[in-house]
């Protein structure tokens, strides 16, 4: 049975982690470089292999990016053995054309060592996408043979919230045309506070936390809607500061939940978009996906997965209204504001 080089991409392990992270653990920007880090799934079991008889030359993954300069695409040989790639040149040519203007791209190759030594060739190009336009990536080998994978560049998002002066926001992600959600972070700042001290908020360090709402999207007419729950955010970081650990670092430490809190300094929603052909089946992870292609494969006569997306993000400024209906203690910064002048009020109840 003809076995492929398949490598598995890490593209969000924060999403497989705890339901809350202290943000910036891994960095945003997941898509940016060679999306994260291209692992060798050791082991090839069956369901990995490519099907007797078929010489599909190449497995190719990666992400068209419209935001950035260059784009990468990882290309490996299908070999009837996992060996270590060496670092002479493959015998690949690998191009791409912009579907739309006809223009023509020639990649180069370069060789990287991934996390586990072995080395890995990474052809890239200097070229930005249009948002919205289609791409067609080819990888020929010198007898003739080729994969090849057609792309689409999802469109600008527009990140629309609505808020009923509540702790439950309402936020609306929506574009022009189909488009899938990748990742979704709900991201707050956050600084301990007394309320009978008012300089606190002030003067306390700033926490940021990521809440995951992968998953919990809801599909609309143009786009995705999400519903943040302020409430229960505020509750599950608060938490953290009742943590022996954290609190003797910081020296901050919840002693009286009726003078204690969490003053809420920045909320943002941030997301990578993808393209629809991003279409995991329920429950499946993206990087045990992308591990087996026949869970998430768009190569034609080849393996692999190459996708086209980016990185979005958006400022949440939720009324008074809605922070009155938490614990959280309002310290936004609104339009004409500062952080740390003008009258506070207390919002704690």
């Amino acid at each position: 049975m003809l076995k492929g080089r398949i490598v598995r991409i890490v593209l969000a392990a924060r999403l497989q982690e705890s339901s809350v992270l202290q943000y910036p653990i891994a960095s945003n920007l997941l898509l940016s470089g060679v999306l994260v880090a291209f692992l060798c799934l050791t082991g090839c079991e069956e369901d990995v292999a490519g099907p007797s008889g078929v010489d599909a030359p190449f497995s190719m993954y990666g992400i068209l990016n419209p935001e950035l300069r260059t784009q990468t695409v990882l290309v490996a040989p299908v070999e009837d053995l996992l060996v270590p790639e060496s670092g002479g040149a493959l015998d690949a040519v690998v191009t791409s054309t912009d579907l739309g203007s006809g223009t023509t791209y020639a990649w180069r190759d370069s060789v990287v060592a991934n996390a586990t030594g072995q080395l890995d060739h990474i052809y890239w190009a200097d070229f930005t996408p249009e948002y919205g336009s289609r791409h067609r990536v080819e990888a020929a080998r010198s007898d003739g043979l080729q994969s090849s994978v057609e792309v689409n560049i999802p469109e600008p998002v527009r990140i629309d919230e609505n808020d009923p002066g509540s702790r439950i926001l309402t936020v609306n992600v929506s574009a022009p045309s189909d488009f899938s959600l990748i990742r979704v972070d709900a991201i707050y700042g956050v600084r301990f506070y007394d309320k009978f001290e008012p300089g606190t908020p002030c003067s306390t360090p700033v926490k940021h936390y990521a809440f995951p709402y992968k998953g919990a999207e809801i599909k609309t007419n143009d786009g995705w809607r999400i519903k943040l729950n302020l409430f229960i955010h505020y509750e599950t970081m608060r938490s953290y500061y009742h943590d022996d650990v954290l609190a003797d670092i910081d020296d901050l430490r919840f002693r009286n939940p009726s003078t204690d809190g969490l003053a809420l300094m920045s909320l943002k929603l941030d997301l990578t978009v993808g393209n629809p052909e991003w279409n995991l089946p329920e429950g499946v992870s993206i990087p045990n996906a992308l591990g087996h292609p026949n869970i998430l494969s768009n190569v034609e006569n080849g393996y692999g997965f190459v996708g086209g997306g980016y990185d979005e993000d958006a400022p949440i400024y939720p009324s008074y209204r809605a922070i009155r209906d938490t614990p959280f203690f309002d310290f936004m910064q609104r339009a004409g504001g500062d952080y740390c002048l003008g009258t506070i009020e207390d919002s704690e109840g």
